[in-house]
């Protein structure tokens, strides 16, 4: 791959790093000229077509987030049967790195400090409905001013749908499971809390929680095995910063930090003043273990699941029942049907509230309260995804038992994929950009390769998932860069020429025009202002000196020397400068005691300047018209 240039302008310089899906490679962007780092996805899971689809899915949604804290992804692209991401190149070393340098344990805030800067990263992709699922000190860099970047946000997101077998990372990446993933149960964003505290509890002590000759012997262990407090094993980990990892790392995710902001507040306090930090232990929240062997769980559900089937029957028999006497009450007097409608009359009940609630939460309230809840619309919203926004009956109306509540939910914010327009005309581009949902920003800059009003590039590039009415930035030319115009005036032609070639432009008419007072082929005057921006290559037009018959004649000037009071005999020389040449026109040696001297000087017409030297040093200069 070294030397390969993917997209037409990405340039693979050496290879940086690797991992059980990907390649990552050093490259250089031609377009905006910068380094860049390029993940690219391994020929076997390229061949896989759903994992391929999940992993483009949640690359591009990825590349929607824009935090100090993560890894800044720029492009995602094919060529032929190579998928990569293009991401921020972050100069520094992973965090794995990083604790075997320091030999296992960090000191402990600086251990706190880089899980606090993860948490923001965390807490701004769970805000922007990104879940990481993979959050192990490999995909944690760390810079060497101490700056924290989360990398591989929705990657193992797509790995996690995948039907490919892992191979090689997957040891690696068991060790931060959370029970839930461990079980094959559904995750959301306090799995990312779990292994953060798992990231955390490896930095304070130098190791993992659980170890194993298995990937399988390891999960067993998250489900099952309590984490033994980090100041077991690290004295200097105060008892403050044990209980935020044991509350981290809960099995049961109703008892961990339920947001990564609820997380970093007590980081927070920590750091500021332990003191106040409160953790209510009940009896409710201690840590729960599941039984050890799968066997025994399989077992138990399906005698759980034979018992369902037993009671399912009996309980028709009893309908069965229910329903013959029933018919046979039909025909009794209407004083015992009033009787029997008094025993079997149906409750009412009051509407709770649930606008504002998730729908798991909304379903659970309604559920305890013998109410249905059914779906009747959605919208896209600032709200997060799964929100009841209204309700209808609303809250506090009475209803029946067994009623129905009908909602309408939030489908989040509504995301839009940006097309690609590099290389339309900037109105085009425009249109197109508004007509897909995104707005735009147009940005000019000189482009040699691109004629004037066409987008050459553009931010977010194709394929990117981004909110609707993002602004998207179009790079539009402004045409190839002008030349500045340099000053020339009083350069020899020769100069002057030079001076414009090096400008990128080019030598046009010269006009010759006599003078008497300038050298010969002296720049008078310039077709363009100087400093004035022209198109490159264009010519300029000179007019240059050209010294008159009369300006040839030569005529002869005295001129008085006083020398200078030193002892001895000095020798002095005189000069004549003109039309670029250097002239002696006198020498002889003289005391203190001749001075003045009196030096016939003769030159052209016109200016001259006149050098004086005493011993071989200038002794003075002077302008002379002759």
């Amino acid at each position: 791959m070294i030397g390969r240039i993917l997209g037409n302008r990405y340039e693979i310089l050496e290879k940086i790093g690797e991992g059980g899906m990907a390649k990552v490679y050093k490259a250089k962007c031609h377009l905006l000229n910068r380094i860049v780092a390029i993940k690219i996805l391994r020929p076997e899971f390229a061949a896989d077509e759903d994992f391929v689809k999940k992993f483009r899915r949640e690359s591009q949604a990825a590349a929607s987030l824009s935090h100090p804290n993560i890894v800044s992804i720029y492009d995602v692209g094919q060529e032929g049967d190579i998928y990569y991401i293009v991401m921020e190149y972050v100069k520094g070393r992973t965090l794995k790195k990083l604790i075997s340098e320091n030999g296992g344990q960090l000191e402990v805030n600086r251990a706190v400090e880089i899980a606090r800067q993860v948490c923001k990263a965390l807490d701004h992709a769970h805000k922007n409905r990104i879940i990481h699922r993979d959050i192990k000190p490999q995909n944690i860099l760390v810079t060497d001013d101490d700056v924290v970047k989360v990398t591989d946000f929705g990657i193992a997101r797509a790995a996690n749908g995948s039907t490919i077998t892992y191979t090689g990372d997957v040891v690696g990446t068991v060790y931060y499971f959370s029970p839930e993933q461990a079980k094959g149960g559904i995750v959301d964003a306090r799995t990312d809390i779990y292994s953060l505290g798992i990231v955390l509890y490896e930095m304070l002590t130098g190791k993992v929680p659980f170890e194993g000759d298995s990937p399988i012997s390891i999960a067993l262990k998250h489900i099952q095995e309590n984490i033994i407090p980090p100041s077991k094993l690290n004295p200097k980990v105060p008892k403050e910063l044990d209980k935020i990892v044991l509350k981290a790392t809960q099995k049961d995710v109703n008892l961990r930090y339920q947001t990564a902001a609820d997380f970093l507040k007590d980081l927070n306090t920590f750091l500021q003043n332990p003191k106040d930090l409160s953790f209510i232990e009940e009896e409710n929240t201690k840590t729960k273990v599941i039984p050890s062997k799968d066997v025994e769980g399989l077992i138990k559900k399906a005698a759980q699941n034979k018992e369902k089937v037993k009671r399912r029957k009996d309980l028709l028999k009893k309908i069965g029942v229910v329903l013959l006497i029933l018919l046979l009450l039909a025909s009794l007097s209407y004083g015992t049907m009033y009787v029997l409608n008094l025993y079997f009359k149906v409750s009412d009940v009051v509407v709770p509230n649930v606008v504002g609630l998730s729908l798991s939460q909304a379903s659970k309230i309604l559920s305890d309260r013998n109410l249905k809840m059914e779906i009747s619309d959605e919208k896209y919203t600032d709200k997060p995804e799964n929100t009841i926004l209204s309700q209808d009956p609303p809250q506090g109306n009475i209803v029946k038992s067994g009623s129905t509540v009908y909602v309408v939910i939030s489908k989040g914010r509504q995301v839009v994929i940006v097309p690609n327009v590099i290389g339309k005309d900037y109105s085009e581009a425009k249109s197109i950009l508004e007509n897909a949902g995104v707005k735009a920003n147009i940005i000019e800059q000189y482009n040699d390769q691109y004629q004037k009003g066409y987008v050459f590039d553009q931010n977010p590039r194709q394929g990117v998932q981004v909110e609707y009415n993002t602004v998207i930035d179009l790079y539009v030319s402004k045409g190839p860069q002008p030349a500045v115009m340099p000053n020339v005036v009083n350069m020899p032609l020769e100069e002057a020429k030079t001076a414009l070639e090096n400008a990128g432009l080019t030598l046009g008419k010269v006009i010759y025009k006599e003078t008497s007072d300038m050298p010969e082929n002296t720049v008078l005057e310039q077709s363009v202002p100087a400093n004035t921006e022209v198109q490159k290559g264009s010519p300029i037009d000179l007019i240059v000196s050209k010294l008159s018959q009369n300006s040839l004649q030569q005529k002869t000037e005295n001129f008085t020397i006083k020398l200078p009071d030193k002892p001895g005999t000095m020798k002095v020389a005189v000069y004549v400068i003109q039309n670029g040449q250097k002239n002696l026109v006198y020498s002889g040696e003289h005391t203190y005691n001749d001075s003045p001297i009196i030096v016939p000087v003769t030159a052209y017409k016109g200016k001259a300047t006149i050098e004086v030297d005493i011993d071989g040093q200038i002794y003075s200069t002077a302008e002379a018209k002759f």
